[in-house]
């Protein structure tokens, strides 16, 4: 048996498809709208959050950088701040926020499928399109 969701009954697997095919063809539509509408807001989900991280991480390198001039300049008669520390000062920290950096590339393929996957929607909502939902006929 299987709980068909929709209709709140369980049918005969099988037993719906042969004497209901349209019920099953629908449940199909449906399931496909679901897993299509959370594919976009997952995209857009992850697309803010990898923006937010992005802008973030930017402001935070940006701090460091800016810090390590100022130590460097404070510190200049003894060495500089590798000459404290010696050959454990230098840190390389990737700056993956630049714009030809991953997390920009990244961002940018996410934003450009968000586009793709709402120019494939179907849905107009431009004022062309409202007025052809509004009054329906051919063209």
């Amino acid at each position: 048996f299987q709980k068909n969701s929709k209709l709140g009954i369980r049918l005969p697997a099988g037993f719906e498809s042969s004497i209901f095919w349209w019920a099953t063809i629908n449940k199909n539509v449906d399931w496909i709208n679901y897993i299509y509408y959370n594919q976009q807001r997952f995209v857009n989900h992850t697309r803010d959050a990898i923006k937010g991280l992005a802008e973030q991480t930017a402001a935070t390198s940006l701090m460091a950088w800016q810090n390590r001039i100022a130590l460097d300049m404070l510190l200049a008669e003894r060495g500089r701040v590798c000459g404290l520390f010696g050959s454990m000062c230098c840190t390389f920290i990737p700056n993956n926020t630049t714009p030809d950096g991953s997390v920009t590339k990244a961002l940018q393929g996410l934003t450009t499928l968000a586009k793709e996957l709402a120019e494939n929607s179907g849905i107009d909502n431009s004022l062309t399109g409202l007025w052809k939902r509004q009054y329906p006929c051919r063209w």
